[in-house]
């Protein structure tokens, strides 16, 4: 088996995001679970259970914990349709996948929130406004200079103005 990096895991959450028709931020983790035809049911459960995919009829269904908060839920909603994407990228993999590892879906749920190509994007017409752009993409500040650092759109001594 090929050796896969975080640039092949980001380009699965590109591929699922366009196509649902994901072009504009922010983007709704649940259109591509319904895109993919996977079910996210709320339910209250304990503080420390955050949510899981469990398996219905052979197929997978999420479950969030409806006592966390929205941004919460979204993140943990990307992890889990994560875990599923790689499933279905991956045609030598069985479901229920080993989910021990979870830096793949990680990647991947980080580029189902605040993509790569559209936070690109938008920091053009936004002028690198990580404060408008954290809101727009609905993180906190904290995440989006992380992620703009990461795609070289911030540096450590301020914003790259390079248009």
């Amino acid at each position: 088996m090929p050796l896969k990096t975080d640039a092949y895991f980001k380009t699965i959450a590109e591929k699922a995001l366009r196509q649902t028709g994901i072009t504009e931020p922010p983007v709704q983790v649940e259109a591509v679970a319904a895109h993919l035809g996977i079910p996210v049911r709320l339910l209250s459960m304990p503080a420390f259970f955050q949510g899981a995919t469990m398996s219905e009829d052979g197929m997978p269904v999420v479950v969030l914990n409806s006592t966390f908060d929205e941004v919460s839920r979204e993140r943990t909603l990307a992890h889990l349709i994560a875990h599923v994407l790689l499933l279905i990228d991956d045609p030598s993999a069985s479901y229920p996948r080993d989910t021990q590892v979870h830096h793949e879906a990680d990647v991947v749920a980080e580029e189902l929130i605040m993509p790569a190509w559209m936070l690109v994007e938008q920091s053009a017409k936004w002028f690198n406004d990580f404060r408008y752009l954290a809101r727009l993409f609905g993180v906190t500040e904290a995440e989006m200079t992380a992620r703009m650092h990461a795609l070289g759109l911030l540096k450590a001594h301020g914003i790259v103005w390079d248009y």
